[in-house]
């Protein structure tokens, strides 16, 4: 899994096997005491690799039961004070626990063929100790309480939480994590993850099940770079915040999301040879509000030797209504509301046009279970989502604004995986590898230029197509050693590598007016990028209250590609003293081409230390790290015009840029207790303060200079550059989960700090010019209408370089995502469980102070659209399972019909959130 092994000693407090706890009393009181006599019969015999340190009892036996697969129950309170020995080998289930347990005053009896009940025996007495008889099931979050005793900021989505409130778009899975944000374009299901303000290219590593989403392609840059996936086929969502030494931290600055796709031994647990479960869900009634079928069906099976998995889903959206409430938080310059008060009403009440999107998805798993602990896997995912692409155009009547369909687009992705693990009866060998392709293409059908025909910048309807194909390989282990008394140590290395192809074309037939050849088909670029990364990461763990880690990478890539420009650029001569000089009044345009194949290496490293102040559930953690990302293909390749006829948008590609460097640091604290009000409550929290230093951060920067001119600058100008400023995201998060089992909450805030500048030479490759003394003035004669003579003077002046205008630093002039700081925003649920936790009820509390303080002040009419108006959305459900196998989910989103949007990018993103929506879910397992 992506996050390396940071999981080592605390993932056993996931509970993944849905250990139970309970208080017994007067069965325990007759179990035998030498651990000879309590093997049962129907426990099958088995090794089974053993990795945990030494602890508090209570939980090693969780970590115990995890790792072995077994129900254990017992009296958390009855283990109080006593501290497990270290078990790391190969032991059968009976011998294992014996060794874990040591000489503590706790014995142990199967009471079932996969469950074992401990009681613990009283010293003074020679008997056992009678406890009263209560039964308490692990609560539903519990799989994810590794959270808070992780040294580091992560985070995890888990099943159970994305099966509350059904997503409508794949970032509605991320709502609740602190530090996590996402540019959501409300008429595509392309997900685009954004940690801690930092976002596109590459800087978060997007991945299905390790397979690297890198497919990009220029919009208005409030996502460069999306991926499709589909809520239906995730397990669950993984995220590890900053630089990382792990897998998958080539090349990476802000983070990994990992969406972890379903498996087949989720429907086969308990010895079953197949199971599955079929979903369908829908908008309710008139308010459904756009929200037609969403659903689907997976089916499992499989024994020993081997286990399938097949999934389908479909997801149907339409139009939809925004928001009406409190729309004066979105202030006055948001289309244009004091200028045009009747269309802005018109906009707020009126279905958002052009919304509708259809998305399938399919995928098949074949698993093989190879002799001597090694297994095999082959994965095929494919998603396929089909949207419109519109503008909001103010009309003829100027009395309301119509939704114009610029185009329509197709994409899809296709993930093709195959995994190879062997984990044998030793401790130096926990082996993993993958080989995985990747292919996301982007069909699209533009509409026509409805320029007049004798204007020269009409053009027909055309088709273009975009495609990134990924090939990746990532093999990696782990070397556990026990030192004993003197701790744990664990050692995980690796290797993983990945080439990024971009391919694109079209069938435009350029406008009269388009000279500019050869790069009038487009802005996207063709070309190959090439990653490939060494990394290692050690872990030690020292009895229950130090941990540390320290990592180090190596990364290494390859550009290749080709690319130009077409220059307007003065016509010079040589001088008759040498140097140049040049005529006033004369131009020529000059073609560039650049074949660039350029190659770089850089080592990153990271340190983390925890330490648990002499009491085991408060933990303090430190982190530092550097990370490193090369250029996109995008990024130095992108040239020619945006948009077709004459429009002065142009963009111009930079072979210089320069590769990103970041530094960060952050510091945090967890605290998960037990039984801290109530028996078998608990509490976890999770506090972090980041700040992450990039230097040469890349930015599209428009209004640039261009090489061998004097001219003033043209704001339809436009290249990737380097900030030369400092770009700076630092910030605090805070996580907290609370479940006593009937009642339960969960909180988390983003607060980001400050804002940065984004500067850069407006000569952004040199080669700025200026006219020097004046050579000589030609006179050439002419004659006028009437006959006379008359002469035209030209200027010949000496054409010199002009450092001054080369060195000269502009601020501002950004266009992206990045133009300003993501707002600060929150959420909290509170949910209470009734009917013997059948019936799940709930209430979410979406909050939002906004980043523009100035909104009113603010004009929309820029290119960058980052600011936010603040919001505070309420959101209700509903799930209850009547029988084991049926649920049937309702969810009130928006209950009080806010009008809000979450910003992130350009005027394509200012389409609003849905209103009051209403919908159901129904589920059906076997």
């Amino acid at each position: 899994m992506m996050g390396s092994q940071r999981k080592g000693v605390q993932s056993a407090s996931r509970l993944a096997f849905a250990v139970h706890v309970a208080l017994f009393a007067s069965l325990a009181v007759q179990a035998p005491v030498q651990a000879a006599e309590k093997v049962s019969s129907a426990v099958k015999q088995e090794f089974i690799a053993f990795h945990i340190p030494a602890q508090p009892l209570d939980k090693a036996v969780l970590i115990f039961a995890e790792q072995a697969g077994l129900q254990v129950l017992f009296d958390s309170q009855m283990l109080q004070g006593l501290k497990s020995l270290a078990l790391n080998g190969d032991f059968g289930v009976q011998e294992g626990l014996a060794r874990l347990l040591g000489g503590n005053p706790v014995e142990y009896r199967f009471t079932g063929e996969r469950q074992v009940t401990l009681t613990r025996v009283s010293g003074e007495h020679n008997g056992a100790l009678a406890l009263g008889t209560t039964s308490v099931t692990a609560s539903e979050g519990s799989n994810g309480d590794w959270v808070y005793q992780t040294p580091s900021s992560v985070a995890v989505i888990t099943r159970e939480q994305i099966n509350k409130r059904a997503p409508r778009h794949a970032a509605d899975m991320l709502e609740e994590t602190a530090g996590v944000y996402t540019a959501v374009n409300q008429r595509d299901q392309g997900l685009s993850v954004n940690i801690r303000g930092i976002q596109d290219y590459g800087r978060v590593n997007m991945n299905v099940d390790g397979m690297r989403q890198n497919f990009n392609v220029n919009g208005h840059q409030q996502r460069n770079g999306v991926m499709l996936i589909d809520p239906e086929m995730v397990s669950s969502v993984e995220i590890d915040k900053g630089a990382q030494s792990g897998m998958g931290g080539a090349g990476v600055l802000g983070g990994i999301a990992s969406f972890n796709t379903l498996q087949a031994s989720e429907f086969l647990e308990d010895g079953k040879e197949y199971g599955g479960r079929i979903r369908a869900g829908s908008g309710i009634g008139k308010l459904g509000n756009g929200t037609y079928f969403n659903g689907g069906g997976v089916f499992a099976f499989g024994n020993d030797l081997g286990d399938v998995l097949v999934a389908y889903s479909e997801r149907h959206f339409g139009d939809y209504r925004t928001g009406r409430q409190n729309a004066d938080n979105l202030g006055v310059n948001i289309r244009n509301k004091n200028k045009y008060r009747e269309a802005w009403t018109d906009w707020l009440t009126s279905e958002v046009g052009d919304t509708g999107s259809v998305t399938r998805s399919q995928m098949v798993k074949f698993g093989l279970n190879l002799p001597n602990d090694q297994r095999a896997q082959f994965t095929y995912l494919e998603t396929d989502s089909d949207s419109a692409d519109a503008w909001t155009n103010l009309n003829a009547t100027q009395d309301g604004y119509d939704y114009v369909r610029t185009g329509k687009s197709d994409i899809n992705t296709g993930n093709l995986a195959l995994d190879y693990s062997y984990n044998p009866d030793n401790e130096l060998i926990d082996f993993k590898s993958k080989l995985y392709y990747v292919n996301t293409q982007l069909d699209r059908r533009n509409a026509p230029h409805k320029a007049s025909a004798n204007s020269g910048n009409a053009f027909d309807g055309y088709e273009d197509e975009f495609r990134t194909s990924t090939w990746g390989f990532q093999v990696e282990n782990t070397s556990r050693f026990d030192f004993n008394n003197y701790g744990q140590l664990s050692w995980n290395y690796g290797l993983e590598s990945y080439q990024d192809i971009l391919k694109s074309k079209n069938n435009l037939v350029p406008a009269e007016n388009e000279n500019d050849l050869p790069w009038v088909e487009g802005a996207d670029p063709e070309g190959k990028r090439t990653m490939a990364s060494l990394f290692n990461n050690l872990h030690y763990q020292y009895s229950y209250w130090l941990a540390l880690d320290a990592g180090l990478r190596y990364d290494r890539y390859r550009l290749e590609g080709k690319t130009g420009m077409s220059l307007w650029q003065a016509q010079v001569t040589p001088g008759e003293n040498g140097g140049e000089v040049m005529t006033s009044g004369t131009t020529v345009r000059n073609v560039y081409f650049y074949d660039s194949d350029r190659e770089e290496g850089k080592f990153s490293p990271t340190f983390g230390i925890g330490i648990k102040p002499g009491v085991d559930w408060l933990q303090f953690y430190g982190r530092w790290g550097q990370g490193w990302r090369p250029p996109a293909v995008t990024e130095v390749f992108m040239t020619g015009r945006p948009h077709g006829g004459n429009a002065p948008e142009r963009v111009y590609p930079n072979p210089y840029l320069k590769a990103e460097e970041n530094r960060e640091w952050e510091f945090g604290l967890n605290i998960f207790k037990e039984s801290l009000f109530f028996n078998n409550d608990r509490l976890g929290v999770k506090v972090a303060y980041f700040d992450n230093n990039i230097k040469n951060f890349s930015f599209l920067h428009y209004g640039v200079s261009l090489p061998g001119s004097a001219d003033v600058v043209g704001s339809g100008r436009s290249a990737y550059v380097n900030n030369q400023a400092e770009t700076r995201f630092r910030g605090v998060e805070y996580q907290l989960n609370y479940d006593m089992g009937r009642l339960y909450t969960n909180l988390s805030y983003t607060h980001m700090i400050g804002r940065n500048e984004f500067c850069s030479s407006g000569y952004y490759m040199g080669g700025a010019k200026k006219r020097g003394e004046l050579i000589k003035i030609i006179r050439t004669p002419y004659t006028r209408p009437n006959g006379k003579i008359g002469y035209i003077n030209t200027r010949v002046t000496e054409w010199l370089d002009d450092p001054d205008r080369n060195n000269k630093i502009d601020c501002g002039s950004t266009m992206g995502n990045a133009a300003y700081m993501p707002a600060d925003r929150g959420s909290l649920t509170v949910g209470a469980r009734f009917l013997e936790r059948r019936l799940d009820t709930g209430i979410r509390f979406r909050y939002s102070p906004g980043n523009g303080a100035g909104l009113n002040e603010w004009s929309y009419s820029g290119i960058e659209q980052a600011h936010w108006p603040k919001y505070s959305v309420y959101d209700l459900y509903a799930s209850y399972w009547p029988t084991d196998t049926l649920n049937i989910t309702l969810s009130l989103e928006n209950a009080t019909d806010e009008a809000y949007f979450v910003a992130m990018g350009d005027a394509n993103n200012l389409s609003m959130a849905r209103g009051r929506t209403l919908s159901g879910m129904l589920e059906y397992k076997f």
